[in-house]
């Protein structure tokens, strides 16, 4: 039986139709996944009202300059880097500053290297800062501080630095830009994800066979990094099975047989790939048309 497409599709009958977002495919419904994202933005949001009031524009510079000032101090003290490094034993004995001068530390200290790292830092913060804002970035950043302060804490007569809060940074950098290039020690190209592979399985051998201290400020540094980052890794490793399961179930087709065939004209996806082909809902049974029959074709009607 077949009837002709003459029914108009109006805006009610297309409001009255659930549409999955692009992209997400789950067997969760997608109220609660939405639900669940729009409690995680939420969380997000909450925080940047806590934060704003002490937000730091350019919070990326004002750390570079102020690790430079005391790397140039400690040529002259050699026991400034020692009382500038986060140990609790030490803050609870009224050495208070501490619980700032600790980001102050230069991640190397000779000059050649320093040089490089602070390049780095400046590229990626200044990036991170654009793309999230200032007040997000910031957050980012106070995530970081916090819980490398909790470490210390934990663990209070150890000493601790900023060098795996900066690390966090490098980490979110990577994972917004994995296809960066940019030259090691300004000669060999190399793209920043293979860096933050190297860095991440860095992170893992830390936390099974470095000291407890070590430990604990690698985990520090990437709780903040879990906290921003964790949905979208979620997504792209679901994206990343679905890819693997379909590819799977490719290898069992011939490779010659088109995807789509256009139930009209005939016309298939290996003869026009860069047709976009579409399933018809209102026909019985899958039938796909290609874009000059979609709408413009007699409905089949199983029997």
């Amino acid at each position: 039986m077949k009837r002709a497409c003459s029914q108009q599709v109006t805006p009610c009958d297309v409001a009255k139709t659930p549409r999955r977002p692009l992209g997400i495919h789950s067997t969760k419904p997608v109220a609660a996944r939405w639900s669940i994202k729009e409690k995680y933005m939420k969380l997000l949001d909450r925080l940047d009202r806590i934060v704003r009031p002490i937000c730091i524009p350019n919070l990326t510079v004002v750390i570079i300059a102020l690790q430079v000032v005391v790397f140039f101090a400690a040529t002259s003290d050699k026991t400034l880097i020692g009382r500038a490094e986060l140990n609790w034993s030490a803050v609870m004995a009224g050495e208070v500053w501490r619980l700032l001068t600790f980001v102050m530390i230069p991640p190397a200290r000779q000059p050649i290297f320093l040089l490089f790292a602070l390049y780095l830092f400046h590229l990626m913060g200044s990036a991170l800062e654009q793309t999230w804002g200032t007040v997000r970035y910031n957050l980012f950043f106070y995530l970081g501080y916090f819980l490398t302060i909790a470490s210390a804490a934990i663990s209070p007569d150890d000493s601790a630095t900023g060098i795996f809060l900066q690390g966090s940074i490098f980490l979110a950098f990577a994972t917004y830009f994995p296809r960066f290039e940019l030259r090691l020690f300004f000669i060999l190209p190399v793209q920043v994800r293979w860096l933050a592979y190297l860095q991440a399985l860095g992170y893992g051998i830390t936390i099974v066979a470095a000291e407890w201290n070590y430990k604990l400020m690698t985990i520090a540094a990437l709780g903040n990094y879990i906290i921003f980052f964790s949905p979208l890794l979620w997504t792209k490793a679901m994206a990343k099975k679905r890819k693997i399961q379909w590819e799977a179930k490719q290898v069992k087709v011939n490779p010659n047989q088109p995807r789509h065939t256009c139930a009209s004209c005939g016309l298939n996806s290996n003869q026009q790939p860069d047709m976009d082909f579409r399933y018809c809902s209102q026909c019985g049974g899958e039938h796909a048309y290609c874009s000059e029959h979609i709408r413009n074709h007699e409905h089949k009607m199983s029997t």
